[in-house]
């Protein structure tokens, strides 16, 4: 095979719902299998590693930023569908509702077992779980204080899949909840404890986080200046050759 390359149209969710299901019946989502009656949330993110959460104004990443993907190098090709051109609803710089993603492009024939995975739902479907990795230069203060971001800072929208699955109409939500809290193992919903999990290894984000350090110490990666903002970018983008 002279090539085979990967083309993803929807990557690094800048921040998604924790997923429940108030019915009596179980659901089958892309979030995976939500128990009936507020059995169980999931939720899909890194949290503080995420790269959108990192740089919240896209100041950074935008068409043509080089990207660690699933073990090769890739590119952000352009934004990623659902994208919203609003931008980011943001309080003190953290990102409150689903905005931002990217679409991703990579040679697979460079990309490793090891950083991407064959998932299926039961009920659902087959999908893909990636490995990506963005270097965010430090530009300045603002941007030193944006990738210092904790999970305690970060919050995520609980939202009722009975209403809003499939359609992605009749949200009903149920307040939000911060990473630092999904990633304790359990949450408080409507007095309820419910047990959380999620479809992000933080482990292997860590791991990426400190393999793309390496890469760009050795001189093996090199940053890369995007060549067209993101819908909904705010700040002026200047990163260093």
């Amino acid at each position: 095979m002279n090539d085979a390359f990967m083309f993803n149209p929807r990557n690094c969710y800048q921040n998604y719902n924790v997923a429940v299901n108030l019915s009596d019946k179980p659901i089958y989502t892309y979030m995976g299998k939500l128990k009936p009656r507020i059995g169980n949330a999931n939720y899909c993110s890194a949290g503080q590693l995420s790269p959108l959460f990192n740089d919240p104004y896209y100041r950074t990443i935008g068409v043509g930023t080089r990207i660690f993907l699933c073990g090769a190098q890739g590119y952000v090709a352009w934004h990623g569908t659902q994208h919203s051109p609003a931008g980011p609803r943001l309080e003190n710089g953290v990102p409150k509702s689903p905005a931002g993603n990217v679409a991703l492009i990579g040679n697979m024939k460079e990309m490793r077992s090891r950083w991407v995975r064959a998932v299926s739902f039961s009920g659902y479907g087959a999908t893909l779980s990636v490995a990506v990795g963005v270097p965010i230069p430090m530009l300045d203060e603002e941007m030193a204080r944006f990738v210092s971001v904790a999970d305690a800072d970060l919050t995520a929208p609980i939202v009722d899949y009975s209403t809003y699955y499939p359609t992605g109409e009749g949200e009903a939500s149920l307040g939000e909840v911060s990473y630092a809290d999904l990633k304790s193992g359990s949450i408080q919903i409507s007095g309820k404890e419910v047990p959380t999990g999620s479809f992000s290894s933080y482990g292997l984000a860590r791991q990426v986080a400190h393999h793309l350090k390496d890469l760009i110490q050795k001189g093996d990666f090199t940053l890369t200046r995007p060549q067209s903002l993101l819908p909904g970018a705010t700040r002026n983008t200047e990163v260093p050759q």
